[in-house]
């Protein structure tokens, strides 16, 4: 286990959890802005992952997907060509919210910031029992959140 406090530190925890990622990626989130999930090595990741096959899947719950489209272009592009593989969706705003944000990578490593509002937190590269909870968690929020995140822009 290991803590972090600051932005760069939760990022480079993100980036350490996110290098291990093989098959599944999930988080929970009030929005993506403190993952900047847009910067080349993380977007790079990212799609390694998508491209990587045998069934992967990264799903992105937030609270708020009002900025995605036009905060992170990259990771648009990623929904384009693998909507298959990655998914966003918001929460159900008619339900309790967790107030603790996480990161959870093939059911064992845990990013975990216990108040959303703050950076602080903790990474368990081996957390399988936190990791089974929060997974728990986030499938029966999951399930409840229909919206997502469109790649593609209709109109007239």
């Amino acid at each position: 286990m290991s803590t972090f406090e600051t932005p760069a530190e939760f990022r480079a925890a993100f980036d350490a959890l996110l290098a291990g990622t093989h098959r599944q990626l999930r988080v929970y989130d009030h929005d993506l802005s403190l993952l900047e999930v847009d910067h080349a090595p993380r977007h790079a990741a990212l799609r390694a992952l998508c491209v990587a096959g045998g069934g992967g899947r990264i799903e992105l719950l937030l609270d708020d997907i009002s900025l995605v489209a036009r905060k992170h272009p990259h990771l648009m592009q990623l929904v384009r060509d693998f909507g298959h593989v990655l998914e966003i969706r918001q929460a159900d705003p008619d339900a309790p919210h967790p107030e603790q944000a996480f990161v959870l990578a093939d059911r064992h490593g845990v990013l975990l910031r216990a108040d959303k509002a703050a950076v602080h937190g903790t990474l368990h590269l081996d957390g399988t029992r936190d990791a089974v909870l929060l997974n728990q968690e986030f499938e029966g929020m999951w399930q409840r959140s229909p919206a997502s995140v469109s790649a593609t822009t209709l109109g007239l």
